[in-house]
């Protein structure tokens, strides 16, 4: 073994913990600062660097096989392009989610120019991660975020004094009350007391202001649709009552979005708000007023079905008359198995979402719903000794 030169210490040998710390992958800024990819769902920008990361191990091993290297394959098409391989269940994983958000992650790249995926006969779908071709020419983000800070500003001051208490609304007319009425005793007493409470009163506007900042940016920088972030920046008072975190929201709106329009979710949940306190969780309070919003939606369109039919009856022959009414019949049966299917949609999503936070610590789940995650497969008894 060759001796160390002078002065020179020996290094440290890398452990497997100190080699995994030190890969990363690389974040490419127009995700982050051109104004074409910026609004592009956040999943989808993970999934396009993750892409762009595993692009070159694909390169290096075409350029094996090329040579002529054993066990290896190429990844070059017939016009000389190359393109990763990466299997649903693979990417489920590491983007964390289910494979109908991965769907709408794909679809999502595709429409921003960047994914082209195309199918294969047996295997995972070739997928081609692209270059972007329309980047702006100058980037201005800087402006625009002191735009922001500006109108934050603006709307934190606004809010402020829209939330704020006053500090003394009756404050003379007590003190001159008092002075002129009774002892002077009873008068320094409450000039004291109010003395004393300026001061909570101010740090309670401190804490106003803080809440409503808090909860104005995580609104905004959630991927909530546009129209229900303009609901909950209205409604932050009433978050903060019942202590429902944004994050709460999102959850709950991811799992409902299939089955319910952006407006009868905010129509749900301006309904669960407006309420005092919950008699049951907020997760229960949604589930039941969507419901009501799926049910009141079907109910609207009966009358306009009952006035076809009589009409039906009037212009047509017994014989057809028959064949119609069996056919309404066939239509409001189909119609009754798909309300009774969305609301069981929506009851499994709520389980789901009940089994989440139970493994993450948060909440307790009935012995009906642990037998019923269980018999779905929501559940696994693993998951039980854990918890």
């Amino acid at each position: 073994m060759s001796k160390l030169k002078n002065d020179i210490p020996q290094g440290k040998k890398i452990s497997g913990k100190q080699a995994n710390a030190d890969r990363y992958i690389k974040l490419n800024e127009f995700l982050l600062f051109d104004p074409l990819y910026r609004d592009m769902p956040e999943k989808a920008k993970l999934l396009y660097v993750f892409l762009r990361h595993k692009l070159p191990y694909f390169q290096q091993q075409t350029e094996a096989h090329e040579s002529g290297l054993e066990e290896t394959k190429s990844y070059r098409d017939d016009q000389g392009y190359i393109y990763c391989i990466a299997d649903n269940t693979e990417l489920e994983y590491i983007l964390n989610c289910a494979e109908s958000t991965l769907i709408r992650t794909k679809k999502a790249l595709t429409q921003y120019g960047l994914l082209i995926e195309e199918p294969t006969k047996n295997g995972a779908n070739r997928l081609y991660v692209l270059e972007p071709t329309a980047l702006s020419e100058r980037w201005t983000y800087i402006d625009e975020i002191k735009q922001l800070r500006a109108e934050k500003k603006e709307k934190n001051k606004e809010k402020a004094v829209k939330y704020a208490k006053p500090s003394s609304k009756y404050g003379n007319f007590q003190n001159e009350s008092h002075g002129n009425s009774q002892n002077e005793s009873y008068g320094n007493f409450q000039n004291e007391s109010k003395n004393q409470s300026n001061g909570f009163k101010s740090n309670s506007s401190s804490k106003i202001k803080l809440n409503l900042s808090i909860y104005e940016d995580e609104i905004n920088s959630s991927i909530l649709p546009t129209l229900l972030k303009i609901s909950l920046s209205k409604k932050i008072d009433r978050l903060i009552h019942h202590n429902i975190e944004i994050l709460d929201i999102v959850k709950n709106y991811e799992l409902h979005k299939q089955v319910v329009t952006e407006g009868q979710y905010i129509s749900a949940l301006d309904f669960a708000l407006k309420l005092d306190k919950f008699s049951k969780g907020f997760i229960d309070v949604m589930n039941t007023n969507i419901k009501k919003q799926i049910e009141f939606e079907h109910n609207q369109q009966r009358p306009a079905a009952a006035s076809t039919k009589n009409k039906r009856q009037e212009i047509v022959p017994e014989e057809i008359r028959k064949q119609i009414e069996a056919d309404e019949r066939k239509e409001e049966e189909a119609a009754a198995q798909n309300q009774q299917n969305t609301y069981q949609l929506t009851d499994d999503m709520i389980l789901q979402e009940k089994v989440a936070f139970l493994k993450d610590g948060i909440g307790k789940l009935t012995d009906s719903e642990i037998a019923l995650a269980l018999e779905k497969g929501f559940l696994k008894l693993d998951d039980l000794k854990e918890n």
